[in-house]
Parts: structure tokens; C-alpha cells; sequence
């Protein structure tokens, strides 16, 4: 095992040649201050480190090298005070725009729904990089008055043209990362305005055309670009957005990066937005608008020759699919959240499952607290990555990953042998292992929302446009995702199908995990995070902290973040809150131990006594407000 702060890590971790504290120490370092280097040698590691750059950058999905460090999600390490706020309505969103919006409509009597949809349209235009109306998201809402907990899958879909091998090269082999993820083959149909319309036309109690009118104010008269918009802009043209013409213009005009203290304007997205306000949310897939969409799309076939394009019928048959959530007993509340094509909910209420089995995680100064997270963080992980598919292609092993006996079998095997890569299990009711194994993927550029309104309706809300900017290609203003890499790129691996693979009407699995906490039969948390394939990993050690630890909302958001990535295990660098325990305890034998920043952007909301209590992530520029 490598001892972070060792001097190993200091000459190897990254080509970091300086001390690197110990996190549970703070600044004092473990490492030797004083290393000589030539200059010869400088100019050596200088070449060295642009290497790893552009060879991150350039990664596929069954790459066994570390993602990219320039994650969109990074943290904001300059920022590292928790938002909080309680009241008896509470709004929690990843910008201080969006927040306000928010809770202006809950302050007009307005539904939480109502909300929301403020908040996505705000966001839309101020965090443009992880969220918006040319993406989807999955929400969980509880209806107080009802007393009814209801998933709405807005995951975007492949359109009718799609092939399993249209992120392949001519060669078989996948295409880079960086060329994907602009291609417009990527390009899901958006599946946001409809789950915002959908919900609203159900819950909604404000009109409609209120609820965009603070995105449309922003969009034509500007705002203030904030920091993390300015540094995913400079990520989005390392990138590389010169494939797209409309997006240099209005993100890097005159081929610079947004300026601080400039207004910022998106008049085409302000114009889509009135067209919503004044037909509805079917404007989006029917009509001029959606023909304007598809054409737009479409004219992408002149960056990419052998896109295919969307059809009508892309548009207009695209529907949001109501679910029951999936809900278990663990650590004496019942945990809810969202259902396969999503991943991530099974993939923490699995971690919770098999947490619960240990035995051994009440004590948050004891580092095999933070050991089993680990283990059954990377077991739950093998198995969801393995088993889940869109719903549509068949059943989902749900229940028998679930299943008390498999999960006691499974800690047996994680407790027998910690230092293993997991692998994925046999659960009840399955004889053989039916699919080829994937590679581990990337998910980058979501965001969260969380909203209680004075009534207790509940939204735990996760949109996404997949990687910064998504393809980094503008339609009408709007940002479009390149969500459909997250299908598994190559649909056969070992002689065997893929179970994540792409094919017509499909949606791509997830790692969204929208999830609300039930004590008896009333809520009493609600949570959710961006963070791509480690969004279960975030909400899990945010549980943890709530639940048997007992810790404040704050304390809950800001203690640190582990998250194993097959052999390695990255733990939080810098993290809002000091570690409680010597992270170089919670490893395995023959693992790596990496240091990271890790840009979660938990919302949560909690009821505490007779009140609501909110808190925003410190690691984005998340605010949470409140009324009295």
C-alpha cells in the first residue's frame, strides 16, 4: 500500500513535485520540502505532464487509466463555507440565481413543482455547462397531500437512425473521448422540458409562463458569468468546441473565454424560452420550435458526415416515463429513490445493504467505518455496472441484488477478501451470467435540486447534459447533451452483448440517484448530487453521516469523500471539513491510494423538529435559502 504524503507520492502522485499535506494533518506535510531539480529536468517533466494531459483527454471507456483530472465537477477549493438555511419552505440549487428564482415562486404560493421548474430554467441559462433544456434528469417527488412518492424519467432517448456501433471507429475500435463527446451521434432527444412540463400540468399551481419568466429575464438582459461558469468555458475549448460555430460565438467570442465582470447574454435561448412560456412544453417536440430543433440537429451533418440524423418522430414520440420508486429499510429508515434506467439508486441502497450486513459503521472516527464504505461501495458498484439496462429490454435483477441472503453472501466474500477488484454477483433467480463485461465508462456535467415547499411536497431533482457543455454543439440557444455515451460503446464484449448497449428508443443507464428518506411514513431527508459514476458514492457517505452518525446538515454535506475506482481509491483532497480518521487507514492491500478534489454538489434538505433545514455543497457554488 502507498502511504499518501510518503515520498514516493511526492515524486510520482500526478508529477506533483512539492509537498502534498497529509489531509488529517492540514498543511503541515508529510513530504520533504526541499527537492532539487535541474532545469533540464523541469523541461522534462514539463513534457511529461502535457502528455498525461492530452492522453486523458483522449481516453475511451474501456481505458484502464484515470479519467481526467479537469472534471467539470472539480471542486471549488476557494469556497468552503456550507450554505445553509431553515424555515418552513427551504430551496437547495447549485447557483444563487436558480435558488432565488426558486423560492420567489414558492414565496407567490407557488408548488414545489412550480419551483423546480423555475430552478431548471434558470439553470439552463447560468450553469449552462451541467444542466439544461437540451438534456434530461430524473425526479422523485413526494405528494404530501397524497401522501405519494412518484419517479418522472425524463432520460433522454437514441433516436430511431441510432446503431449499436455508432461511436466505433471504422476499425471496430471506440473513438476518443474528446472526439465522442462532440460527435452528434452523442446527441440524446432531450427529455427535460417534457418531465418539467409533465410534472407541472400533474402539481403545478402557479401558470406555466410565470415559472420561466426569471430564466427569460436573465437570458435577454445578462447576468454576471460566475467563476466555475468561467473556468468550464476554458475546459469546454480545451476540449475542443471549434466543431461547433454557434457556440464559439456566444461562449468564446472573438476565441477568448467569458471575461469577469461582463454581462453575459443568450438572446436565442431568452427566444426559446418565450416560445415555451407561450405554447407549453409540447412546443418542444411538436411544432416550429421542434422542427427549428431538428433542423438544427440535423445540420450537424456537415461536421460529421455519417450522423444520420433525427427524424420527426424522434421528437414528437418522445415521453416521460412514470415509476414506481425503489425503496428498501435500511439503517431504521426507508430509503427511496429512483429505479433502473438509473443505476445509481440501486448502486446506494446496495452500498446502505450491505453497510447494514458489516455490522460495523456507527463510528465515524473509526477508520472500518470508512473501510466497509469503501468495499461495499466497490461491490455495489460491480454489480450495478453489470446487470442494469433500460427497463424496456427486459427484467432487471433489482430484487435479487437486493435480496438479504445475497447480500450476506456478498459481504462474506468482500469481508474475505478486501483487497479483491469486485466483481459482479449471481443474484436469486439469475443461472448465468447472461452479458459481456463493459469497461467502467465516464459521466461528467450534472447538476441538483432540492425543494421543499411550505405544504411538505418534496423534489429531489438530478439533470444533467452529460459532459461540460455536453457536445459543446448549441441548437436554439440551448446546450445539447452527448448523452448517449453513456451507452457502452462497444455492444459485444467476450462473445457476449452488452446489457448497456445502444440501440433505437433506448436510454442510456445513469448514475443519478435522487433519493428521500422516510422515518415511518413521513419524509425526513431529501438529497441528491452531480458527480457522474460517483454520484452513489457521494450520496452514500452523505447517509452515512446522517442517519447512524447523526451529524447536522452541514457537517453531513462537508465531511470528506471517498470514491474506490477499481484498483485505486481516491479519497478527497482538501476537503470542506478535516478527515476524522488518517486516510491512509481506509486502504486495502495492493491498491493505490490517489489524491483528488471531488466535485460533488450535494442539496439537501432535512426536517429537524418542526423545521426544514438546507444545505448546499461548499465544493460548487451551490446556496441554499429559505422562508421563515
Amino acid at each position: 500500500m502507498r502511504r499518501i504524503g510518503s515520498r514516493w507520492d511526492c515524486l510520482c502522485h500526478g508529477l506533483i513535485l512539492q509537498p502534498i499535506p497529509n489531509p488529517t494533518l492540514g498543511s503541515a506535510g508529510a513530504c520533504p520540502a526541499r527537492l532539487h531539480i535541474s532545469p533540464a529536468n523541469h523541461r522534462t517533466i514539463l513534457v511529461i505532464r502535457i502528455l498525461l494531459l492530452l492522453l486523458s483527454l483522449s481516453l475511451t471507456p474501456g481505458s484502464a487509466a484515470p479519467v481526467s483530472r479537469e472534471d467539470p465537477e472539480q471542486a471549488d477549493t476557494s469556497k468552503q463555507t456550507t450554505t445553509t438555511a431553515a424555515g418552513s419552505a427551504v430551496v437547495v440549487t447549485a447557483n444563487p440565481l436558480a435558488s432565488k428564482a426558486a423560492l420567489g415562486v414558492l414565496a407567490s404560493g407557488g408548488h414545489a413543482v412550480d419551483a423546480l421548474v423555475a430552478a431548471q430554467a434558470v439553470l439552463a441559462v447560468v450553469e449552462p455547462q451541467s444542466s439544461g433544456l437540451g438534456g434530461g434528469g430524473f425526479l422523485l417527488h413526494w405528494d404530501a397531500r397524497r401522501q405519494a412518492l412518484e419517479v418522472f424519467d425524463g432520460r433522454e432517448t437514441a433516436p430511431a437512425r441510432s446503431r449499436s456501433d455508432d461511436l466505433l471507429q471504422p476499425s471496430g475500435e471506440p473513438l476518443s473521448y474528446r472526439a465522442a463527446t462532440r460527435h452528434p451521434h452523442a446527441i440524446g432527444v432531450p427529455g427535460t422540458v417534457a418531465l418539467l412540463w409533465e410534472a407541472h400540468q400533474q402539481l403545478g399551481q402557479r401558470p406555466w409562463s410565470s415559472t420561466l419568466t426569471p430564466a427569460i429575464r436573465l437570458a435577454r438582459d445578462g447576468f454576471l458569468p460566475s467563476p466555475r461558469l468561467r473556468r468550464s468555458v476554458a475546459l469546454a475549448q480545451r476540449l475542443g468546441a471549434s466543431h461547433n460555430h454557434a457556440f464559439q460565438q456566444l461562449y468564446l467570442p472573438g476565441g477568448t473565454p467569458l471575461p469577469a465582470g461582463r454581462l453575459f447574454r443568450n438572446p436565442a435561448l431568452a427566444r426559446t424560452l418565450e416560445v415555451l412560456a407561450q405554447e407549453g412544453g409540447r412546443a418542444f417536440y411538436q411544432g416550429p420550435l421542434a422542427q427549428r430543433i431538428q433542423r438544427g440537429v440535423n445540420a450537424l451533418q456537415s461536421q460529421e458526415p455519417g450522423f444520420k440524423g433525427w427524424t420527426a418522430a424522434d421528437l414528437a414520440s418522445y415521453s416521460v416515463v412514470r415509476r414506481a420508486p425503489l425503496c428498501r429499510v435500511q439503517m431504521k429508515h426507508r430509503v427511496c429513490t429512483v429505479p433502473p434506467p438509473s443505476s445509481g439508486g440501486l448502486a446506494v441502497l446496495q452500498t446502505l445493504a450491505l453497510l447494514d450486513a458489516t455490522g460495523s459503521f456507527n463510528d465515524p472516527s473509526n477508520p472500518q467505518s470508512w473501510r466497509h464504505l469503501v468495499l461495499a461501495e466497490s461491490w455495489a458498484d460491480a454489480d450495478r455496472l453489470y446487470w442494469v439496462h433500460d427497463p424496456i429490454d427486459g427484467t432487471i435483477p433489482t430484487q435479487g441484488l437486493l435480496d438479504p441472503a445475497y447480500i450476506r453472501a456478498r459481504v462474506q466474500a468482500m469481508q474475505a477478501s478486501p483487497e479483491r477488484v469486485a466483481q459482479p454477483g449471481l443474484p436469486p433467480g439469475m443461472k448465468r451470467f447472461p452479458f459481456g463485461r463493459p469497461g467502467p465508462g465516464t459521466e461528467l456535467g450534472t447538476s441538483h435540486v432540492t425543494i421543499v415547499d411550505g405544504k411538505g411536497n418534496l423534489a429531489s431533482y438530478t439533470t444533467t447534459v452529460e459532459t461540460v457543455f455536453g457536445s459543446r454543439n448549441l441548437v436554439e440557444g440551448m446546450v445539447m447533451n452527448n448523452q448517449l455515451t453513456d451507452f457502452d460503446w462497444r455492444p459485444v464484449v467476450g462473445g457476449l452483448p452488452v446489457a448497456n448497449r445502444r440501440r433505437p428508443g433506448r436510454r442510456p443507464v445513469s448514475s443519478m440517484a435522487p433519493t428521500i428518506v422516510f422515518n415511518g411514513d413521513q419524509p425526513v431527508l431529501a438529497l441528491g448530487s452531480p458527480g457522474g459514476k460517483r454520484i452513489p458514492h457521494y450520496i452514500s457517505r452523505v447517509l452515512l453521516a446522517a442517519l447512524p452518525w447523526a451529524e447536522p446538515p452541514a457537517r453531513s454535506v462537508g465531511l470528506p469523500l471517498v470514491s474506490p475506482q477499481g484498483n485505486t481509491l481516491v479519497i478527497e483532497r482538501k476537503p470542506p471539513l478535516p478527515w476524522p480518521v488518517d486516510p491512509n487507514e481506509l486502504n486495502a492491500p495492493g491498491r493505490e491510494l490517489r489524491l483528488q478534489t471531488l466535485g460533488s454538489g450535494i442539496g439537501l434538505v432535512q426536517r429537524i423538529g418542526n423545521r426544514w433545514h438546507g444545505a448546499a455543497d461548499p465544493r460548487r457554488e451551490g446556496t441554499a435559502l429559505a422562508l421563515p
